[in-house]
């Protein structure tokens, strides 16, 4: 089985893209270059830009059958957020 690295379908396109931004935008801020860039969009936002596009990571893998690997890619990193929300709720500092 060939598997594809972007998706055919426009779920798992948007999936993939938000994905990939979350994960360039939330390294920029981390390495420091956020605070010379001035990057305009806080924490928050990035976080749910990961979580939208790890929902609809799950609606084209199961709806649409995709198995990209961006796609794919979706799914760890959603989780990711989200247990890191859920544990800043659960033990904040």
């Amino acid at each position: 089985m060939k598997m594809q690295f972007w998706s055919k379908t426009t779920t798992g396109k948007w999936a993939a893209g938000l994905t990939l931004a979350f994960i360039v935008l939330i390294a920029l801020k981390m390495v420091g270059l956020g605070a010379t860039i001035r990057l305009p969009l806080p924490t928050p936002v990035l976080a749910l830009m990961g979580v939208v596009g790890f929902i609809m990571g799950l609606v084209a893998i199961i709806k649409y059958k995709d198995r990209a690997l961006l796609t794919l890619l979706s799914i760890p990193v959603g989780i990711i957020i989200i247990a890191w929300t859920l544990a800043e709720i659960a033990f904040p500092h």
